[in-house]
């Protein structure tokens, strides 16, 4: 059996706070990677693109063995460096896309159990700074999420401050990096990804949820969903 690390060690009681923006961007991340972020963003507390992550912090943060988060660690902290965020935005020329990189460079010690991450200063305006349209949540709610669109989902909520959440399909899909065969068949979307979050959202962090899809004609154009905790 694994031996419980220090609470001490644990980032769980710190807030995430990232600009709107980058709540509704599409993020790229599998879930190790976005936990290794995420936690990196709450540690600094939105004053630093340097930070450094233990892997004692991170078991401690996210319950499991040591072992276990050496290896993620050193898995995704690798990944983590191609991983970009893309942002749509429309003026007046019509939809612009913007990509940029997470991360500039990381350095991982080996055996020493720690990686160094630097954010880009791309994306570090939407990190630092905020003081209106920003998402803002403990991180701990997120910390027993076995699926990126359950913490993804999680964060579209956070950003709402009246219980409810209308999105087009098409900004869902980009928010939760839907896969194409999601994109194409929305039984699959409901299946594989709104219903599995709505259902750990409820069972793991305490959320009341209610949704429905609205159509255009015979497709879905967009969703609702009225939820509190």
């Amino acid at each position: 059996m694994s031996k419980k690390l220090p609470d001490k060690l644990s980032l769980e009681n710190k807030n995430v706070v990232i600009a709107n923006a980058l709540t509704m961007s599409a993020q790229s991340l599998t879930l190790s990677e976005k936990r290794i972020l995420f936690a990196a963003i709450a540690k600094g507390g939105g004053l630093k693109a340097k930070i450094s992550l233990s892997a004692q912090e991170y078991a401690a943060t996210y319950g499991m063995a040591k072992n276990q988060a050496y290896e993620q660690i050193k898995e995704a902290a690798k990944n983590i460096f191609n991983r970009y965020i893309t942002l749509t935005r429309i003026d007046n020329e019509g939809d612009i896309t913007r990509h940029f990189r997470w991360v500039e460079a990381y350095e991982y010690k080996e055996g020493l159990g720690y990686v160094n991450l630097v954010f880009t200063s791309s994306v570090m305006p939407y990190l630092i700074a905020l003081e209106e349209h920003f998402t803002k949540y403990k991180l701990r709610q997120a910390c027993a999420l076995r699926s990126v669109y359950s913490w993804r989902l999680l964060e579209l909520f956070e950003q709402q401050s009246k219980g409810f959440l209308n999105i087009s399909l098409e900004n869902f899909h980009h928010a939760m990096n839907s896969k194409e065969t999601h994109r194409k068949n929305f039984k699959d979307t409901r299946s594989k990804i709104i219903e599995p979050a709505v259902k750990e959202l409820i069972e793991k962090d305490g959320w009341i949820i209610e949704w429905e899809a609205n159509k255009t004609g015979r497709k879905v154009a967009d969703l609702r969903f009225v939820f509190k905790k």
